[in-house]
């Protein structure tokens, strides 16, 4: 009977001896998760800022190219009215 009790005394002290060791494991994951948790935060943020920074630049790119493109348009507008007045004055052959 002895025999018996010594024997479940060694299975009880391999199962709680495992089941720290488990605990322990699961705190260095859980540990490593929040580290990776937090490195990837730091890169959200890191995009998130990038990301407006480009917005902005995209938006000034665009501002810039309707402005470039009514200057096109004025600058036509103007060539074809030398043109005409040219035209006009050849054709009064002075």
């Amino acid at each position: 009977m002895a025999d018996s009790a010594l024997a479940n005394l060694d299975v009880l002290e391999e199962k709680i001896t495992k089941a720290a060791e488990q605990i322990e494991r699961l705190r260095k994951e859980r540990s490593a998760l929040e580290e990776l948790n937090k490195e990837l935060k730091q890169q959200m943020e890191k995009l998130y800022t990038r990301n407006e920074a480009l917005q902005r630049e995209l938006e000034t790119l665009s501002n810039e190219r309707q402005r470039s493109h009514a200057s096109e348009q004025t600058r036509e507008e103007i060539k074809n009215k030398i043109e005409e007045m040219l035209a006009k004055l050849e054709g009064l052959d002075i």
